[in-house]
């Protein structure tokens, strides 16, 4: 019961002021954590098995490292000073989720895009992908925007929610160190293919069950919403697996599924060409005007996912 208040509580601040940018971060202080780590457990000969082993010693070493500290941490001011406890927590919480900064910023790009002002779009959009944004035409900075959107409501609100309805902040600390190590390590180049192997499986073992929820929050408010309800369903199951992301391609098709759209084609990263496979089907054009109709359902499916978690929460509370 007091964990899903302490959860709504950080939600709410969230919306109200969006993420507490600055260098005490947690975030960031993970960041740093994972940078010194990496700097320690990287042999200083490249040796593949070594990496491969390190790579799973750095997890275990982070989860660890930093989750036992905290929990131990939480339950002495739980019993000798409650107030900070409770400080700490809603802070943790607040922390974790990014629905404000994730709104606002696919809003810049749909501004700009309003205006005409590609260049200032193709800018904007950086903020959200990875991919080259330099050429982009209309159609594929709204192609670009709403898969990030889709993507980051499961792994940057559904997923630490998920963990906190389930252990509080220590869930969501756990969460967002799995998420950083993978966005810092796991990359498939010559440096961390075996090092930062265990790290990408981590989040993707973190990801399964939010990502698949997604799909019932995007489908309920697209039936709320009168959207292509069935299609959020539809084409989830259809296509989702073709992605060649474990988690990306639930969320991606059922956005895409409830706007009546398709996601998917070739992107490029470092002037490298990726193809990827097509989601959902082009029932309507990618014009500007999805990216606000995406806005309102990944808004509706935000706090279906609060009201479910926080009811989660109290059903734990209560058996």
């Amino acid at each position: 019961m007091l964990n899903a208040i302490r959860l709504i509580c950080g939600f709410i601040l969230d919306g109200l002021f969006g993420d507490p940018q600055g260098k005490w971060h947690p975030v960031v202080l993970i960041g740093k954590a994972i940078s010194v780590l990496e700097k320690w457990f990287f042999p200083k000969k490249r040796n593949f098995k070594r990496e491969f082993i390190m790579g799973f010693v750095l997890v275990i070493f982070m989860a660890g490292g930093m989750g036992i500290p905290y929990y131990y941490l939480s339950l002495w001011l739980r019993q000798c000073f409650l107030p900070g406890f409770w400080g700490l927590e809603i802070y943790l919480i607040f922390s974790f989720t990014a629905y404000r900064t994730l709104m606002k910023r696919v809003n810049d790009v749909k501004l700009a895009l309003e205006r005409d002002d590609l260049v200032s779009a193709r800018q904007d959009l950086k903020h959200l992908v990875g991919r080259d944004t330099e050429h982009f035409s209309e159609k594929e900075i709204v192609r670009a925007v709403i898969e990030s959107l889709a993507e980051s409501y499961s792994d940057g609100i559904l997923a630490p929610l998920f963990y906190i309805a389930l252990f509080g902040a220590l869930g969501g600390l756990i969460y967002k160190i799995s998420n950083t190590l993978d966005s810092m390590l796991g990359y498939k180049n010559s440096r961390y293919y075996f090092f930062g192997f265990a790290s990408a499986r981590f989040d993707d073992l973190m990801n399964i069950i939010p990502s698949r929820l997604s799909v019932a929050m995007i489908g309920i408010s697209a039936m709320i919403l009168g959207k292509f309800w069935k299609g959020v369903f539809h084409y989830s199951f259809r296509d989702a697996r073709k992605h060649p992301s474990l988690n990306a391609g639930w969320p991606e098709s059922a956005l895409a599924g409830a706007l009546g759209i398709q996601l998917g084609g070739a992107n490029y990263y470092g002037g490298k060409r990726e193809e990827y496979p097509f989601l959902g089907e082009p029932l309507l054009e990618l014009i500007p005007a999805r990216i606000d109709e995406a806005l309102i359902v990944i808004r509706y499916s935000t706090y279906i996912g609060v009201l479910v978690y926080s009811l989660f929460s109290i059903i734990i509370w209560l058996f």
